[in-house]
């Protein structure tokens, strides 16, 4: 993988999540065994980091609302606790998967407002650590 792209997908990450943030996120992605989907995600995040048109919270706004449009409600709860730790009001969160009525139906939307509605009071009571899962300690951080 390309040494620079690595750079800009940590640097980015560090700035949304404090420090360390981005080596943490490239230790889970290594778990990964396809290079090419590794670094398919740090292209992602390369891309986020370009708020030229949209912003890094319209961005996971939008992400939220396909991933939960998909069923996909494990990324998508992660992306409600980014966009809560962002500041994003918690009514404009809701709003958003509720409007997913408007396109794959009220009961689907409704499973996807609960799932949420669940990771933002995990987010709520636990904070940066309701999103460890993306941001591994490395081994040495366990003991120290």
């Amino acid at each position: 993988m390309n040494d620079e792209l690595l750079r800009r997908s940590e640097a980015y990450l560090d700035g949304l999540f404090g420090p360390g943030a981005g080596g943490r996120h490239t230790r889970f992605l290594e778990h990964l065994d396809d290079e090419a989907l590794r670094e398919a995600l740090h292209r992602c995040h390369v891309m986020e980091a370009d708020v030229s048109v949209l912003s890094v919270e319209e961005n996971y706004l939008l992400g939220l609302c396909v991933l939960a449009a998909l069923r996909s409600y494990g990324p998508a709860a992660m992306f409600a606790k980014t966009l809560a730790h962002l500041g994003v009001p918690r009514a404009k969160i809701l709003a958003a998967v509720s409007r997913l009525s408007m396109w794959v139906g009220p009961i689907q939307a409704a499973e996807a407002a609960a799932e949420i509605q669940r990771a933002i009071r995990e987010f709520e009571r636990h904070g940066l650590d309701s999103l460890k899962a993306w941001f591994p300690s490395a081994p040495e951080d366990k003991h120290g």
